[in-house]
C-alpha cells in the first residue's frame, strides 16, 4: 500500500500530522509495553473494508498497530484533501472537513488549531500541492507504548515533499525533509480515535534512513 503520509505535521511543518499544533495538553500514563517497527511498505490496498465494527483493546502493542496504521492512512488523505483548498477548513460542512474530525475524539482541540491554521492559508491565497515525491507526506508508524486498554502512544516519522502555489497555481514555496511526531490515540466507543499530535525532534527518526 501506499506509505503514510504523516502530514504528521502540518502546522508545524505545515501540514499533515505535523502536528498541527505541534503540542498536546493531556498527560500520558506511563507505559506499560512497546514493540518496533515493523515493515509498512506492504498493506491491503483497503483498509476501510477490513475494519471491524468493534476495534480491539490494546491488549499489546501488536493487536493495536493495524488499526493505527489506518487511521494515520486516513490522517494524510483527509489532510491532504483539506490542504488542496485551505479555504475549505473554514466550514465544518465540508465533506474534507468531517472527513478529519471524524478521525478525532470529541474532546480533542487539536483539530480546531490545524483548521484555524489552514483557514487562515486558504485566505491568504496559498494552495499545497505533492512535490517531486509525487505525495505531501510519506509517514510510518514506529514504535508504540501500550499505556492502557483503551490508549497507546506512538511515534511516527514523516518525509515531507510539498510545492506551495497561488491561485493561479504559480508556485510560491516548496518544503521537504522529515519531521516526526509523538501520536496519543484513545479507544473510544469501540473505535481508536486520535487525541494528542507533538512534534519531536527528527533525530528520533534518524535510524528509519533518509529516502531521496
Amino acid at each position: 500500500m501506499r506509505r503514510r503520509t504523516f502530514v504528521v505535521l502540518v502546522i508545524c511543518g505545515v501540514g499533515g500530522l505535523l502536528l498541527a499544533s505541534c503540542s498536546g495538553d493531556d498527560d500520558v500514563a506511563s507505559p506499560s509495553t512497546s514493540i518496533e517497527e515493523t515493515s509498512t511498505t506492504e498493506r491491503a490496498t483497503s483498509t476501510t473494508s477490513a475494519t471491524p465494527t468493534t476495534e480491539p483493546p490494546a491488549t499489546e502493542a501488536s493487536t493495536v498497530r493495524p488499526f493505527l496504521e489506518s487511521l494515520i492512512d486516513r490522517y494524510d488523505v483527509a489532510v491532504a484533501a483539506i490542504l488542496a483548498d485551505p479555504r475549505v477548513a473554514a466550514d465544518r460542512d465540508h465533506e474534507a472537513v468531517t472527513d478529519y474530525l471524524d478521525l478525532f475524539t470529541p474532546s480533542s482541540s487539536f483539530p480546531d488549531t490545524a483548521l484555524q491554521f489552514w483557514a487562515d492559508e486558504g485566505s491568504q491565497g496559498r494552495f499545497y500541492r505533492a512535490g517531486p515525491r509525487g505525495q505531501m507526506y510519506e509517514s510510518s508508524v514506529r514504535s508504540i507504548e501500550v499505556d492502557s486498554a483503551d490508549q497507546v502512544t506512538f511515534l511516527v516519522c514523516s518525509q515531507k515533499s510539498i510545492v506551495i502555489v497561488d491561485e493561479d497555481g504559480n508556485q510560491l514555496s516548496a518544503e521537504g525533509g522529515s519531521s516526526s511526531g509523538s501520536v496519543v490515540a484513545v479507544r473510544v466507543d469501540g473505535s481508536w480515535r486520535l487525541r494528542d499530535l507533538t512534534r519531536t525532534t527528527a533525530s528520533d527518526c534518524e535510524t528509519e534512513g533518509a529516502q531521496p
